[in-house]
Formats: structure tokens, C-alpha cells, sequence
């Protein structure tokens, strides 16, 4: 039997993080962050602000959940140049220690990984064996009930019904089998994310400005939170960045950073 590489679950969640990145704004352009960028707080998308009047360095981000007055959340302001300053900063050092240490980044990026991946396996074969067991022990006790009928010890009625619970049984432990390697498939995944980014870290030597390629090689989510004191111009957003090499856990590069692009905290 041939299983996914990876669960339809899963797919769906990767199909819909990567909606809404082609739409074009009122000035036929695309945020490159758009599906990237989310309030930490409300979960809403941040929206980029732009005008044809607006000096370019003011274009800024602001909470949608804010904007549209569907969530009770703040501003969330920064503005895209800080903003475009921040990613870029830890982008160059992760994908520089990806590229330039590949070896020491794997095991620091597996080492969770493998642990959970062997523990997991371990689990799963010998849940495996216990219900391929089970199966087996149904299909004897179905052949012995056609055999009852056969020789006249068993009614029909009394066959449908304990043969259709057998079966009954039988399909629901062959689904946790397919469950069972649904698990391990994405555990392989798991590998393969961080296998794929440091090969995206060879490919890209030398990162000169943000672009959609680059974030979709990269980066999976960016949050933003508010100033810890709010409307302040030296008190920075509070910026988690999931990368694509493991956007489930939480090993994000976390940084405050002021509206100047100082680091305020490390």
C-alpha cells in the first residue's frame, strides 16, 4: 500500500499559508510579506500602508483585526523600512549559519527531532504489531464464522451480524495503521524542511535586499506585538520569526527592536 508523503491535513495548512500572496494592491504592487506577517495578539493579518503622497520611509504596518475594528487589538505600528531592517538582520545570520556550518545547524535544528522521531518509532511499531496481530486474528475468526454457516452451526443473521462487526473492527485498525505512517511520513518532512533550507542557504550567498523568493525559501510566519509602551518612538515592536526549517516549534528569533532599528534587548 502506497501512503501520502505527507498528511492531507498538513497539506491543507501549507495551501492556505500561502493564500493571498499574489493580490496586488491599488497600486498594482504585492507586500511581499503578505501572508507572512500576523498580530501576535489577534492573530489578524498586518496590512502594509502606502501612498502616492507618502514618503516612501513612512510606509508602515498596522493590526488589520485594528484597522477593520473586527478585533479589540491595537495599532501594532512599524514601519516597513525598520520592519525590512529586522528581518533582514536575522535572515543573514541564520541562513550564513545554515550555509557556513551545515553540520553543527542540522543537529542543532534535529536535535528535538530526532529524539521525538525515535521515541515516536519505537511507539508506533509496536502499536503497528499489535494491530497487524489483531487484523489477523479477525480474518481467522471471519473465516471460522463462513465455516459455521457453511456446516450449518451458525444462521445467516447471526453471521451478517458478527462478520460485519469483525470487519467493522478491521477497517477501524487499518486506518490507525495509515494513521501510524501519516506520523513517521511527517516526521520525514520534518527532515526534509531543514535538509531543504540549508541547501536554500547555498544557493543564496550573499542576501542583498528582501525579496518573495527569499521569504518563501526562508521564512513560514513573522508576529509582530505591541510597543510595550504604546505610540513611543524609541520603545521597539517585539518581532518573533518562524523560519521554514521548523515553523511548528518555538525556536523563533525573538528580538526587541527599537524604531530606529537599534537593539533594545537581546
Amino acid at each position: 500500500m502506497r501512503y501520502r508523503i505527507i498528511s492531507r491535513k498538513l497539506f491543507d495548512v501549507v495551501q492556505k499559508h500561502y493564500e493571498g500572496r499574489k493580490k496586488s494592491d491599488k497600486f498594482g504592487e504585492t507586500d511581499k510579506y503578505a501572508g507572512y506577517l500576523y498580530c501576535a495578539e489577534c492573530g489578524s493579518k498586518l496590512y502594509l500602508h502606502r501612498a502616492r503622497t507618502l514618503d516612501p520611509k513612512k510606509n508602515n504596518y498596522m493590526c488589520g483585526g485594528y484597522q477593520s475594528r473586527v478585533t479589540d487589538c491595537t495599532a501594532h505600528y512599524i514601519r516597513e523600512k525598520v520592519f525590512d531592517s529586522i528581518v533582514l538582520r536575522y535572515l543573514r545570520q541564520v541562513v550564513s549559519y545554515a550555509r557556513d556550518k551545515s553540520d553543527e545547524f542540522y543537529a542543532m535544528a534535529m536535535a528535538n527531532g530526532e529524539a521525538e522521531a525515535k521515541k515516536q518509532f519505537k511507539e508506533n511499531e509496536k502499536l503497528r504489531a499489535e494491530y497487524e496481530t489483531k487484523i489477523a486474528q479477525l480474518d481467522n475468526a471471519i473465516q471460522l464464522l463462513f465455516m459455521d454457516r457453511s456446516n450449518g452451526k451458525l444462521t445467516d443473521e447471526r453471521y451478517d451480524v458478527l462478520s460485519a462487526n469483525f470487519e467493522k473492527e478491521q477497517s477501524e485498525l487499518k486506518a490507525k495503521l495509515i494513521a501510524l505512517d501519516t506520523q513517521l511520513d511527517e516526521m520525514k518532512v520534518r527532515e526534509k524542511r531543514v535538509r531543504d533550507f540549508i541547501n536554500n542557504a547555498k544557493q543564496y550567498t550573499e542576501i542583498r535586499k528582501l525579496t518573495p523568493e527569499i521569504l518563501k525559501a526562508f521564512i513560514w510566519r513573522i508576529e509582530v506585538y505591541e510597543k510595550a509602551v504604546k505610540h513611543s518612538r524609541t520603545c521597539g515592536n517585539h518581532i518573533v520569526i518562524y523560519f521554514t526549517f521548523m515553523p511548528d516549534k518555538a525556536i523563533a528569533i525573538d528580538r526587541m527592536i527599537s524604531e530606529n532599528g537599534e537593539t533594545v534587548t537581546l
